[in-house]
């Protein structure tokens, strides 16, 4: 073979070669956007298949590792999305797409460490990606790191000022704080971005009867009752929130204790101020007899409800503690709704830690106070120190811990040592207000027993 054949055959080489490449290609994008149809139609198993096929043909597709990582998170198969997406980033490592991504999966499995990497790792290759702060923000929040969250959130929302679910998660972190003004501000900025938010509108109410703002919270729950009318924690807080407005009142139907209640706070007010007009009056006609003092007479109080030159008044006796992580706030506060309206009176932090109070030694406190603590049992509370610290306490002084279970999971090593599973109750099958409602009979039949030893 001659020199120019020689050099034909080789041009004709590098040309198939370079055909091949293309064909190659053009195969693997086909079925990258086969498995994108397939994940649209939910069919996950068949995208997993189309990705894989697509990354046969070309291992280095960005895209096709991101599209089976999502696959693979939809079919449950959590460890295999995380090396999908970890390839991803091998091939991009600047990518924030797959970083959310793998953030994400390790929320579910409960790895927040490993997710706050993640989100922390997309905020600095992009810092005006709004979702990434808000995924940093909750991951945060499930680790109880608040303030932090707090940061987080409103990073998100100076990048995204009309980000609903940001204003929202910023409304339950100053909720959970115990800042209900600022809680209140939050809801209402979420509500303007999605009035039809049925979560928004349950916690704006709860807010609101915080507050001592019973009307304005029973038509919170009215409104989001509109837009979710199945919703049974706003029925359930709805009444919650009516009670407490008629026994303010004092009067026994709602609609005429509503419209009563301003007469009878002017009437109040006026009576007041006439009866310290006349007492001033008083005191300057007349003189203490024997030395005694007329002080006796004017107990004042001062704004916080303290008796001036006295104590504070007592807190309100309680029968039970409940126990949870912020992440199932929901759920530990319908059971407190619930139990409340049954005459059990709970414990509930931060709704009955007092302002200026040391935080854990309040909680210590109401735990020793307590004769049964109600143990929210999920992923979250599994796994949270505090929690833990909660249920160490309760049994060291003997308190009757009775598990609620929200999630089929097995409790880790110091949960089982410390629960025992005595008084195990399952609630993972709707609907859930039977639970709560088995869970109330419970624990009232409970506490009898224990007056009675």
């Amino acid at each position: 073979m001659n020199t120019r054949n020689r050099s034909l055959l080789i041009v004709l080489i590098v040309i198939l070669l370079l055909l091949s490449a293309v064909v190659h290609a053009e195969d693997a994008m086909t079925w990258y956007s086969r498995g994108e149809d397939l994940t649209k139609r939910g069919e996950y198993g068949a995208a997993i298949n189309s990705y894989s096929t697509a990354l046969s043909l070309n291992p280095l597709y960005l895209n096709a590792w991101i599209g089976l990582g999502y696959a693979y998170t939809k079919s449950g198969q959590n460890d295999m999305a995380i090396d999908a997406y970890t390839h991803a980033i091998s091939i991009e490592p600047n990518t924030t797409i797959a970083w959310k991504s793998l953030g994400n999966v390790y929320s579910i499995m409960g790895k927040d460490d490993d997710a706050l990497h993640a989100f922390e790792n997309a905020t600095i290759i992009n810092p005006q990606d709004s979702y990434a702060w808000l995924s940093k923000g909750l991951t945060l929040s499930s680790m109880g790191r608040l303030n932090e969250s707090i940061a987080a959130y409103k990073t998100a929302i100076s990048i995204s000022p009309n980000d609903g679910s940001a204003w929202f998660s910023l409304g339950l972190d100053y909720y959970t704080l115990g800042n209900y003004p600022d809680a209140l501000e939050s809801f209402n900025k979420a509500l303007t971005s999605d009035d039809r938010n049925g979560d928004a509108w349950n916690y704006k109410g709860l807010t609101l009867h915080r507050l001592g703002r019973y009307q304005e919270a029973i038509e919170a729950f009215n409104r989001g009752l509109i837009v979710d009318p199945r919703n049974v924690e706003l029925t359930r807080n709805k009444e919650v929130s009516d009670s407490a407005l008629r026994s303010y009142v004092g009067e026994s139907t709602g609609i005429f204790g509503i419209y009563l209640l301003p007469a009878a706070m002017g009437i109040i007010v006026c009576g007041a101020v006439l009866f310290l007009w006349w007492r001033r009056g008083l005191s300057v006609r007349t003189r203490p007899v024997n030395g005694t003092s007329d002080d006796a007479f004017h107990s004042e109080t001062t704004i916080d409800g303290s008796i001036a030159g006295g104590s504070s008044p007592p807190s309100i006796p309680h029968d039970v503690f409940i126990s949870y992580s912020s992440r199932d706030k929901p759920i530990a506060d319908a059971v407190c709704a619930s139990f409340e309206v049954k005459g059990i009176r709970c414990w509930v932090a931060p709704r009955d830690v007092l302002p200026g109070t040391n935080y854990p030694r309040a909680i210590i406190e109401a735990i020793e106070a307590s004769r049964v603590m109600v143990l929210i049992f999920s992923s979250h509370s599994n796994t949270s120190p505090h929690v833990v610290r909660e249920l160490t306490h309760a049994v060291s002084k003997g308190v009757i811990i009775v598990p609620f279970r929200i999630e089929n999971i097995q409790p880790s090593k110091d949960m089982e040592y410390l629960i025992g599973i005595p008084h195990w109750l399952d609630a993972m099958t709707p609907p859930l207000e039977s639970h709560i409602t088995v869970l109330g009979e419970t624990v009232v039949t409970l506490l009898r027993t224990a007056k009675k030893t």
